[in-house]
């Protein structure tokens, strides 16, 4: 039997990537388990597995050593959601030891645990999936005020962070946007991508939504810029 010691660590992206930490290349961590039920989700193989065995501490260390050996100086961690996972802690310290740069993505719904790690990362990514009153409905969430904290902790402690909305045009339309905006009011960043269908999403429904349309992504971009200091659209457009 393998008894060597598990990290929380499930996955880890096989190549580096460009897109996940602003201004870094960065190795990518995957946590497991989830307390969203989105349909759209794009990793949700990660949801409902709280308690995985993780990978084993000296393979995870042994893939940061690669990564470091090629100019890798950052890391994200990610989920699922990460707050979740106890080990959070952990591989976020292990991760400074080893000498990367750390970004955190999360849904915001533990506030709590956030408040912990900001001190211990570099950079906060925090989604922001729709306007407050549409939670439950979208994602079986319904506690705003933990997010409205979460938001309020990001903004006011976080060293550097971004707020992000994946826009589905069949929910987002200009009254959530607006909603959105009011929600993150005075915001350093905001930013939004397109949604992309694929076959392995939870629900069949969202398998069959269109593409998020680029002219759509402006006009979002055009609604939350009186209330965010920058809006970006990332991706192609």
């Amino acid at each position: 039997m393998d008894s060597a010691p598990r990290s929380p660590v499930y996955g880890v992206l096989q190549n580096a990537s460009m897109v996940d930490f602003p201004g870094r290349l960065a190795a990518v961590f995957f946590l497991t388990g989830c307390n969203f039920k989105c349909g759209f989700c794009h990793n949700a193989a990660l949801m409902n597995r709280t308690g995985a065995a993780g990978l084993p501490w000296t393979e995870v260390e042994q893939i940061c050593r690669k990564f470091r050996d090629n100019w890798v100086a950052g890391a994200v961690v990610t989920g699922g959601e990460p707050t979740l996972n106890p080990g959070v802690f952990h591989i976020v310290e292990k991760l400074r030891e080893w000498g990367f740069a750390i970004k955190l993505d999360t849904n915001g719904s533990r506030p709590g645990v956030l408040e912990k790690l900001l001190p211990r990362v570099d950079y906060v990514a925090m989604d922001v999936k729709f306007a407050p009153a549409d939670y439950s409905k979208r994602v079986g969430f319904a506690d705003v005020a933990a997010l409205t904290e979460s938001i309020r902790l990001i903004r006011e402690k976080a060293a550097a962070y971004e707020f992000r909305t994946t826009v589905i045009e069949a929910w987002h339309d200009a009254d959530s946007m607006r909603a959105i905006g009011e929600w993150v009011r005075g915001a350093e960043l905001h930013v939004l991508q397109a949604f992309v269908p694929r076959a392995e999403l939870p629900d069949p429904a969202c398998r069959a939504m269109p593409e998020t349309r680029a002219e759509i992504l402006r006009a979002c971009a055009d609604l939350l810029r009186p209330y965010v200091a920058r809006v970006e659209i990332r991706g192609e457009f």
